[in-house]
């Protein structure tokens, strides 16, 4: 059975950051001000919060909801500077390089107020390319004759180098294969810096749309550069969300959430599905993401049914990514993670079906489909 108030505890936690430090904070700010208060929880009340709904609800409808607009804004904020900040000093060296997000923030599906948030850094002057070329594009040798993927070290080497001495308060761990993690320090979000370079494939070189320019990523571990389309990969599931009203994302905001509620021994085998391939599970969902704004529980009704055919019939799982990169389901690890997070969707969806009626002995689809929610 689930505790729906204590998942409500942990979805409050989440988004805006535990009770224990609102109430440091608070206690702080008040002894500044020479003030008492009877409450010293200084969070503010969302709207999923303020539902005359059962807690199983409420907790559906805002493990569905964005993480709110101005802590989005601040890791976004807190990302730019210091990739800002690093561009600056690797062009002290005469490395010039852009930057660029990626990841769950930018695509409005992260679950945690706090996020981090991954930057591209990308080599600016020099790039690899598909081959031939479109018909009217001609690049030019570039000066530095080197493999792209020891110009891409180098370029590692040096944001290593830069952010240790410029971050020293802050942590900084220079030991992951594709980025260098920030923490600490003056720091208010986690930042990953990832180090790579352009790669102009021939969809780009053909419209010069940068949401079709791909990337290279440098792999420290293995010493290769590895393919991302991170982009298109945004421009994709923004127009087909845009399409169904919101609702892919709230899909997958409530998969990452059921998720990060699960105890640790199910979520080390869930995990093993990442955000990214979440958002692939969801993205072909289609039509069945078709649900009115005030019938919200038919996506857990949805979902219900997207995962049971991913774990029950074989031949469903051939999906690939939005940009078809690659099957989603590529491992056995991810096939038994689905099955997992397939068991915990059959949980939410039963325990809302007995929320909505309680005498009920068996789950009808039409008590999440039908049950209409005003907010």
């Amino acid at each position: 059975m689930i505790d729906f108030e204590k998942r409500l505890s942990s979805l409050k936690d989440r988004r805006q950051g535990a009770l224990a430090r609102a109430t440091l904070d608070k206690i702080a700010l008040n002894k500044s001000l020479g003030l008492e208060s009877s409450s010293l929880d200084d969070r503010k009340t969302e709207d999923y919060e303020a539902l005359t709904q059962s807690a199983a609800i409420k907790y559906t409808i805002g493990a569905m909801s964005a993480v709110d607009d101005k802590s989005t804004q601040v890791s976004i904020s807190e990302g730019e500077r210091v990739a800002s900040t690093l561009v600056s000093l690797l062009e002290t060296d005469g490395i010039n390089t852009c930057f660029r997000m990626q990841g769950s923030v930018p695509l409005d599906v992260h679950i945690k107020g706090h996020s981090d948030v991954d930057m591209l850094i990308l080599l600016r002057d020099i790039f690899i390319y598909e081959t031939p070329c479109a018909t009217g594009v001609n690049y030019y040798p570039a000066s530095d004759q080197r493999a792209m993927v020891d110009i891409v070290k180098e370029l590692r080497e040096k944001c290593e180098e830069k952010l240790t001495s410029r971050y020293f308060v802050a942590d900084v761990d220079c030991n992951k294969a594709k980025s260098i993690e920030m923490s600490g320090g003056s720091l208010r979000r986690k930042v990953d810096i990832v180090p790579s370079c352009w790669y102009n494939n021939i969809d780009f070189q053909l419209t010069g749309d940068e949401t079709e320019r791909q990337v290279r990523i440098y792999n420290k571990e293995e010493h290769k550069l590895i393919g991302n389309s991170p982009f298109k990969h945004i421009k994709l599931v923004d127009q087909k969300d845009k399409l169904y009203n919101g609702n892919l994302k709230k899909c997958v905001r409530l998969v990452k959430n059921l998720v990060a509620d699960m105890p640790e021994y199910k979520k080390t085998t869930a995990k093993k599905l990442s955000s990214f391939d979440i958002v692939g599970i969801v993205y072909n969902m289609n039509d069945l993401l078709q649900a009115s704004t005030y019938t919200p529980l038919a996506l857990v009704n949805a979902l219900r049914i997207q995962f049971g055919l991913l774990k029950l019939i074989e031949a469903t799982r051939d999906i690939k990514v939005p940009d078809g990169s690659r099957k989603v389901l590529d491992s056995e690890e991810k096939i038994e993670a689905l099955g997992v997070i397939y068991d915990e969707i059959l949980a939410l969806s039963e325990a809302l079906n007995k929320d909505i009626d309680p005498w009920s002995s068996s789950y009808k689809p039409e008590r999440l489909t039908e049950k209409v929610i005003w907010f």
